[in-house]
């Protein structure tokens, strides 16, 4: 046996644990990675929620929606920070938020950052499927952007409900999204729900839902379905 020949078979169980080590150091830096951009995730639907309740209370003049509104407006602050949006890539979201602090009430410019923030989760969406190969991640942006609708739709008839009947502006963009939501949905609870605000609200001669009672009656069903998207991160 030539000494090349006996180097080389003292070397394959060092060559070998080598690699191993190896190997699992790229393994616990991609999980690591991907548990860092499910984080991210996590966070910015911490935001979206917060956010769609945030301007789904905008509008409501009562006591104890300012009450909610406030802790909601505490609870945000906190979100925001250590936002590292520079790092990411990401836009400067939070530059926004202490504009829509002081004007609660501001529905499009609530869309304008939520329209943002559903961007992001799309970005880490693509990104948690392609790069760490999550399968649970598929349709995320899909299923946050119906979520909005539900959340949009909560925000206007909140905002409806003010009035003794819908002003035409709000009816047609209810109107809107109610026929899109009966297109898209077999839920019988959110049909019913559907329906409800159509005869009790949209099309009332006169109002019979508080914006408090608006505000309720869709929370719920956002909230569950919010909930069944975290899951998916799991």
């Amino acid at each position: 046996m030539s000494d090349a020949t006996l180097i080389l078979l003292l070397l394959a169980p060092l060559l070998a644990l080598a690699d191993g080590l190896l190997r699992r150091v790229r393994t616990r830096r991609d999980h690591a990675g991907k548990q860092a951009d499910a984080d991210i995730v996590r966070r910015c639907l911490d935001l979206l929620q917060a956010l769609q309740k945030h301007r789904g209370l905008g509008a409501q003049q009562d006591a104890d929606g300012v009450a909610q509104r406030n802790a909601l407006a505490h609870q945000l602050d906190g979100l925001w920070l250590g936002w590292s949006d520079t790092d990411l890539q990401l836009p400067p979201l939070q530059q926004h938020w202490p504009r829509l602090r002081r004007n609660p009430a501001d529905f499009d410019a609530h869309c304008r950052l939520i329209e943002a923030l559903l961007g992001v989760i799309e970005q880490f969406e693509d990104r948690l499927y392609r790069h760490h190969h999550h399968p649970g991640v598929r349709g995320l942006g899909e299923s946050c952007r119906s979520l909005e609708d539900l959340a949009r739709l909560r925000g206007l008839t909140v905002r409806a409900a003010n009035y003794q009947r819908c002003p035409p502006g709000l009816q047609m963009q209810l109107r809107f999204l109610c026929n899109r939501l009966f297109d898209q949905e077999q839920d019988p609870h959110l049909l019913a729900l559907l329906e409800r605000l159509q005869s009790d609200l949209i099309e009332a001669p006169r109002i019979r839902l508080t914006p408090g009672e608006c505000f309720a009656l869709l929370t719920p069903l956002i909230e569950q379905r919010l909930l069944g998207i975290r899951l998916t991160l799991e």
